[in-house]
């Protein structure tokens, strides 16, 4: 492997790392937030064996981050990627799915190490990584980033330097999105390339400078990291790539699974047609949310674990699935009617009377209005 390749490999493997320890508990079936299989009748893994599967992903990252051959070992770290996201579809992070991604692109391309292989492999992932760019600026274009995630960001240092919450102009906080389109393009183009990793550096630094002191969703900072590294090493001084040669490839490999994985289905999201977060759709706000409500009886009833997450009084109470998967998973919930509607099933389990649970979930927000449509279930709709 040359230079570049292997530092690829180190950036994913430490930055899959760091993101599977900061989220450990998604990991593990001993918890209180529910798994939400694709399939019903797939065997579960034990409790307690769960964490030597877990420990087995860290030990097979770290195998092929110092291999010279590392072919069998993501193909095995993949496997069982892939039949524990089967097991929780809630372990599909944007981070994770991108890394693993990156790892097949690599065990692809491994079979030798000569230099149109090399070449392809990093093609391909820098096409990838180009299109993150380009479909994650895409997806904040609408009032859910513009009115409602950036200045949840920013306002904790707008308090605290001013006193109080300015409101910055709409259109400078549309710019940056559209600046996040223009660094992926950016990025495929030999003539911007430059340019375009020196703003891509300059972007995640900005996002952990607002992230890191307020300790809002560590789970992205080594994401931001391994980002700085994948740009520097797949596209600085590299002058080989045209953006033809990222975009269009020249024979049936996985540079295309990329471009369709990564280039053309986050398209179907923005219909319905594809999920929200493998579409580079994290901080956008441009995704379903959803919230669970049910009486007293349904409450007393509900195990302590869970009772540690319910909100509200006087009878009308409520679990906020958001909530609930960041603060004991230390990750968002994956935002998709399928998945909220088995977490809403878990408490149905406590009621005795289907009404006596329901399930409100929100559409993805108008782009330019920001308003939302709402459905609710009962259990019995579940």
């Amino acid at each position: 492997m040359g230079t570049r390749t292997l530092l690829l490999k180190m950036a994913v493997c430490f930055g899959c790392i760091a993101g599977l320890l900061l989220s450990r508990k998604l990991w593990l079936s001993s918890r209180s937030y529910p798994l939400v299989p694709v399939f019903e009748k797939l065997p579960a893994i034990p409790s307690r064996v769960d964490y030597l599967v877990f420990a087995a992903l860290l030990v097979l990252l770290a195998l092929i981050a110092f291999s010279s051959r590392p072919s069998k070992f993501i193909v095995a770290f993949l496997v069982l990627a892939i039949y524990l996201c089967l097991l929780d579809q809630s372990r599909l992070q944007p981070w994770f799915y991108q890394y693993s991604v990156l790892l097949a692109v690599c065990a692809f391309y491994s079979r030798s190490n000569s230099a149109p292989y090399q070449t392809q492999l990093l093609n391909a992932a820098g096409l990838l990584v180009a299109l993150v760019y380009v479909w994650s600026g895409i997806q904040k274009l609408g009032v859910g980033f513009i009115d409602r995630v950036f200045p949840a960001l920013v306002n904790p240092y707008l308090n605290t330097f001013f006193g109080r919450t300015t409101i910055l102009p709409r259109p400078l906080i549309a710019a940056l999105p559209l600046i996040e389109v223009l660094i992926g393009i950016g990025l495929m183009s030999r003539r911007f390339r430059s340019l375009s990793v020196a703003m891509a550096v300059l972007l995640h630094l900005f996002v952990l400078f607002l992230l890191v002191p307020f300790n809002v969703n560590s789970i992205v900072w080594p994401w931001n990291v391994a980002m700085i590294a994948l740009v520097v090493v797949l596209f600085w001084r590299r002058q080989d790539a045209s953006m033809s040669d990222l975009l269009v490839p020249r024979q049936f490999g996985f540079q295309l699974v990329v471009l369709i994985l990564f280039g053309v289905l986050p398209l179907l999201s923005l219909f319905n047609l594809w999920d929200s977060y493998l579409s580079s759709s994290l901080y956008s706000g441009d995704f379903q949310v959803a919230v669970i409500r049910f009486n007293d009886k349904v409450k007393e009833r509900l195990p302590a674990a869970i009772q540690n997450y319910v909100e509200g009084v006087n009878g009308e109470w409520s679990i906020n699935p958001v909530g609930w998967s960041v603060r004991e998973l230390n990750v968002p919930p994956y935002p998709e009617p399928r998945v909220f509607k088995k977490i809403a099933g878990s408490i149905c389990a406590y009621a005795e009377d289907p009404s006596a649970v329901r399930l409100t979930i929100y559409s993805k927000p108008h782009r330019l209005t920001g308003a939302r449509t709402a459905a609710t279930y009962s259990c019995a709709e579940l």
